[in-house]
């Protein structure tokens, strides 16, 4: 999709609307793909957007996403083996304790009460509980081996080498999840609609345990944006579509996703969908992948290291390691005149 965008822009083919991660937004602001909304704006409700979400979507001074949805990752989680092992399925852990043990009562044989699902979500909401980060604060240097990125890691290996969970390659989580064989997983809202097809699956949701030291959870958005050199009654038309969309995002929230504006957030139609309204609980402290002209060149290197570390391919400083030094000479070279 990433790359049919590219492609349509550079041939100025690109649609008038279209939808943007926040994660990826930089850089196609940069290239020149992507019109800033100030000038769209008028009186639309921005104060009726999550602040953190919103102000994510700035650039150089300007917003170039309405965002329509946040969609977090939370935990799912199976009452019917919460009750078997001896706990409360109306209360689900939340700290490093209580998920612990929670996994040990819900393990025995072909059963697991924690399994790894997307490694590359599942291992950043852990590096940033632990008060990591894979850049420096202004973004001109990675420092993926800073101590507290390597702790983080270095504990979702523990997990596995302690027969808490099974190595990625030897089970697969998310089906194990649906058979009823897997207590509690981490996984965005947009898994909802897979389970809610399955009748036989008694389940619930909760925000992920705080396993470290900082609330703080994986997450991404949708954003609407606007092509760059839209004749203005265009650009007219296409902002009321926006408008339009952001103004009934309750039906995208039926779909599985989290509207951004606390508004709908507050309706009684939002609030009786119970896993999107436990997992919006989080959104004062998701946390976005960072936002890099580079954003995929980065995400390779990230995904191989975690996926070296929590497969046992690597320790986590060596992983690491490798990966912070590639990504230090895709920046220089970004940079290189």
């Amino acid at each position: 999709y990433w790359n049919k965008l590219v492609v349509a822009g550079l041939g100025g083919r690109a649609p008038e609307v279209f939808v943007l991660h926040t994660r990826t937004l930089l850089r196609f602001a940069r290239a020149g793909f992507a019109a800033p909304l100030e000038s769209v704006l008028g009186d639309f409700p921005t104060s009726d957007i999550d602040q953190n979400v919103w102000d994510a979507t700035k650039i150089d001074g300007q917003h170039y996403g309405l965002p329509l949805d946040v969609h977090a990752m939370g935990m799912y989680y199976n009452k019917k083996l919460f009750r078997e092992a001896g706990l409360d399925p109306e209360k689900p852990p939340t700290n490093r304790e209580e998920f612990i043990d929670a996994m040990r009562r819900m393990k025995k044989q072909d059963q697991w009460g924690y399994v790894f699902t997307n490694l590359e979500t599942c291992a950043y909401t852990f590096l940033r509980q632990f008060g990591g980060s894979p850049f420096n604060e202004d973004y001109t240097r990675c420092t993926l081996t800073r101590k507290e990125n390597v702790e983080a890691l270095t504990w979702c290996r523990k997990l596995i080498e302690d027969g808490l969970c099974p190595s990625p390659e030897n089970f697969d989580s998310w089906i194990g999840f649906r058979q009823g064989r897997v207590g509690m997983v981490f996984e965005g809202i947009y898994m909802l609609a897979d389970l809610q097809k399955q009748k036989d699956l008694e389940f619930g949701g909760a925000p992920v345990p705080q396993v470290g030291t900082e609330k703080a959870v994986w997450a991404d958005s949708h954003n609407l944006c606007l092509k760059s050199d839209l004749a203005p009654h265009v650009q007219e038309a296409a902002w009321r579509f926006m408008k339009f969309l952001s103004d009934n995002s309750i039906d995208w929230a039926a779909g599985g996703q989290i509207p951004t504006r606390p508004s709908i957030r507050a309706t009684p139609e939002f609030k009786a969908l119970t896993v999107p309204s436990a997992f919006a609980q989080q959104i004062p402290f998701v946390r976005y992948h960072p936002q890099l002209p580079f954003v995929f060149e980065y995400m390779t290197e990230y995904n191989l290291a975690v996926e070296k570390i929590v497969r046992g391919r690597a320790p986590a400083q060596e992983a690491l390691a490798a990966a912070e030094k590639r990504v230090n000479e895709i920046m220089a070279r970004e940079k290189a005149p």
